[in-house]
């Protein structure tokens, strides 16, 4: 005991100073801690805010109904200028939340395959992803194409 009481008052700024510098890492890895989970909040509001303007564009515009109908024949009745842009709109936001689940956020990819294969499994959509995928990031194409069933080539 006296070898300890010995050695700690020889030590005793070394000992003062170890345990600030372990206190204040502690305190900083709390506080990243803290940020990060306010940044994934403060992500999942935003691209919350996002998908419901998006979406809410739909029933108000005459111009987007025929985005959801399964009966379309795109080949015959191509999308229209207005319906490109909105499924472009659409395949940006998909690929805002592939990448958003890809950081461990707020969503998983798994919840976001179901989305994915029920979307593009309509006709202009598909078309759209079609014609468009190929300026896509093609990790992005590869996710989509695997959540549609497609065997990647």
């Amino acid at each position: 005991m006296v070898a300890l009481s010995s050695w700690a008052g020889e030590n005793w700024f070394n000992l003062i100073q170890t345990v600030g510098i372990m206190g204040s890492l502690w305190l900083a890895t709390a506080a990243a801690n803290r940020d990060a989970k306010a940044r994934e909040v403060e992500n999942l509001l935003t691209l919350s805010e996002h998908h419901r303007e998006l979406w809410e564009t739909v029933p108000r515009r005459k111009d987007l109904e025929r985005i959801f109908q399964s009966d379309v024949d795109a080949k015959l009745n191509p999308a229209t200028v207005a319906e490109m842009e909105f499924l472009n709109l659409v395949i940006v936001h998909f690929q805002t939340g592939w990448r958003i689940a890809k950081s461990g956020g707020i969503t998983t990819l798994g919840e976001m395959k179901a989305d994915v294969r029920g979307f593009f499994s309509l006709p202009l959509p598909h078309a759209a992803w079609e014609k468009t995928k190929e300026f896509r990031n093609p990790r992005f194409v590869r996710f989509v194409e695997r959540a549609m069933g497609i065997k990647p080539r």
